[in-house]
């Protein structure tokens, strides 16, 4: 290769993203191209400028291997930084990926033990239901019987004084218990109420219905 000004200034050099600043190289070029020139000029002169011109193109070199050396270096600092900085990332990650798992995992098993309750619940409440309907039946006064054909009368009599009407149940517990399980078996409100005024004396039969088809979610 020729040692001249015009091949050391040669701007083909390839660049890229994370390259060397064009610049930079540009100005060292231009360093370099001075001290070749002086060193053609001083090698013209007689042998003691020769010398001392081989001393500066030595100067040169080192000087050229130190930048060099310094680029590398820092150029080595930044990689490992990226890397670091990558690692990082992919830890902080990795604890999310890993903290997302523990966490599915507990609701798995929070799903699990609800459905377990909730069967259990249910089933106590199925099992409620027919004692309800049995203590209803328990409950519900015997059908009147007929009354039989009127015989004919042999002689007017005096009448019978009227019989008193039979006395309602004021029992409020068996009335809730009644009323929740004609509730839970979908009969209308208005039914049930019927159904207690006839058959219970109840101080406050509204407030029993509001609480009875609030429970039974009607």
């Amino acid at each position: 290769m020729a040692l001249d000004r015009q091949t050391i200034m040669r701007d083909d050099f390839p660049s890229n993203r994370r390259g060397y600043d064009p610049a930079a190289v540009d100005a060292h070029l231009d360093r370099i191209a001075d001290a070749v020139d002086d060193m053609r000029r001083q090698a013209a002169a007689p042998a003691p400028l020769s010398a001392q011109a081989g001393e500066q193109v030595k100067a040169i070199v080192e000087a050229a291997e130190h930048g060099a050396q310094e680029i590398r270096d820092a150029a080595h600092a930044e990689a490992r930084e990226h890397v670091a900085r990558v690692t990082a990332a992919a830890d902080r990650l990795r604890e999310r990926i890993e903290q997302m798992e523990r966490d599915i995992t507990q609701l798995v098993v929070d799903l699990r033990s609800g459905a377990e309750r909730l069967r259990g619940d249910l089933d106590e409440l199925q099992a409620g239901t027919g004692e309800l309907a049995q203590v209803r039946r328990d409950a519900e006064p015997p059908a009147a019987e007929p009354e039989p054909a009127a015989a004919p009368e042999p002689e007017p009599e005096p009448a019978p004084a009227p019989a008193a009407p039979a006395a309602k149940n004021g029992d409020s517990a068996a009335a809730r218990i009644v009323a929740l399980d004609m509730a839970l078996s979908g009969t209308p409100r208005e039914d049930t109420d019927q159904y207690l005024a006839e058959n219970y004396d109840l101080a406050d039969r509204t407030a029993l219905l509001d609480e009875v088809y609030a429970a039974a979610g009607g």
